[in-house]
């Protein structure tokens, strides 16, 4: 039972629950939770946290664990087993280092000071610098999705406003691609939700640039004059992909092989884990799913041998993995439709799926969410 690991990518929405993924949960968990309650702990505090344990899920203290040690959206949560419903939890920022937090070691005046915080709000801290130094804090992964195409508005990272100021900007802003040609767009904020966003041109930018719903890019933040700028760069998504291709031709070893592929794909930013897709009459008649080719780059996926859909209900749905030549893409044939039917999406709304590697190069595209509908 012990050094048994399973690590999971926080997404929005994670402070209500946890899905513990499906071949840890059948193996280690299923039929053995008697209590169905989980004990967790971590090397930051001696309390141990008791969190409910709701089919896949934990619910019921997993928010206090969450807040406690200050979880955000993007960081990487490591469980280890130690035994029977126990687990030691490792924090890992989203540069896949282990987040250091604050403690009276750092600063032996400052104890008392801790303590008084600890016992009010119950909250580890992490140490500011090196949540600071740990991004690069003029870039972000932009997600193209139907509803912000539909829409032509782009909401931008609180993070990424907050560190460069854009909460006290609006007015012009430029979108530039890899190339230098440059798109104009209109920087707003609502004041309601202290949302920053860029409108009037996201919809342009893309449809010249030839991105489609459940395509992902990095944005790096640049100044023209006095005039603020967003330029398209792929080129880190290519190399991280290159590198995947040639470090596994070198392998020779089915299990080093094994080994490398879930190491690579923990070890990517954990955005590029994830796509967005719409389902259309076509997809849902035809039972088919063509996937993003920077997605499919980056993961490496014409590198797997079988590919299946996993729902909701931890159900697997088989498919065939199609590599279209002429276009340089992935296309999956059967399951599809079964798929969405099982997760009750509808035509035209859009879902998020999260990329794993199994055993044997066998991969799995995993039902994560819906995409709820943007507001104008």
């Amino acid at each position: 039972m012990a050094n048994q690991h399973f690590f999971k990518p926080l997404l929005p929405g994670f402070h209500s629950h946890l899905t513990i993924p499906v071949a840890f949960f059948f193996k280690n968990i299923e039929g053995r939770n008697e209590h169905k309650t989980a004990d967790l702990r971590s090397d930051t505090s001696k309390k141990t946290w008791k969190v409910k344990i709701d089919g896949q899920r934990l619910t019921n203290g997993w928010r206090e664990f969450a807040l406690a040690h200050d979880l955000r959206i993007g960081d990487i949560i490591v469980f280890r087993q130690e035994r029977d419903m126990a687990f030691h939890v490792t924090m890992l920022g989203p540069n896949c280092c282990e987040i250091q937090y604050v403690s009276c070691l750092d600063n032996q005046n400052n104890l008392g000071e801790l303590d008084l915080v600890s016992s009010f709000s119950g909250k580890i801290q992490r140490k500011k610098k090196e949540v600071e130094s740990s991004l690069d804090l003029s870039c972000f992964v932009a997600n193209v999705t139907s509803s912000n195409l539909r829409f032509d508005s782009l909401n931008l990272p609180m993070c990424f406003v907050r560190a460069n100021g854009l909460d006290k900007r609006c007015g012009e802003m430029i979108l530039m691609n890899e190339k230098g040609r440059s798109w104009t767009v209109s920087l707003k904020r609502k004041k309601s939700c202290a949302t920053t966003y860029i409108r009037r041109g996201w919809r342009s930018f893309c449809h010249s640039n030839g991105l489609r719903a459940g395509d992902f890019f990095t944005f790096k933040l640049f100044q023209r004059g006095g005039t603020l700028g967003l330029r398209l760069s792929q080129k880190e998504l290519e190399e991280e992909a290159n590198a995947i291709d040639n470090n596994q031709d070198e392998r020779s070893s089915r299990e080093c092989t094994k080994r490398n592929l879930i190491l690579k794909a923990s070890s990517l930013p954990s955005q590029n884990r994830f796509v967005t897709v719409t389902l259309t009459p076509y997809n849902v008649g035809q039972s088919k799913l063509i996937l993003p080719v920077p997605f499919t780059k980056v993961n490496g996926i014409v590198k797997a041998k079988k590919m299946s859909f996993l729902d909701k209900h931890g159900v697997k749905w088989s498919t065939n993995l199609w590599f279209e030549e002429k276009c340089k893409r992935m296309r999956l044939s059967g399951g599809w439709k079964e798929f969405c039917y099982a997760n009750g999406v509808k035509i035209g709304e859009s879902i998020i799926l999260e990329f794993l590697w199994e055993a044997d190069r066998s991969s799995v595209l995993k039902f994560c969410s819906k995409v709820k509908p943007e507001n104008k």
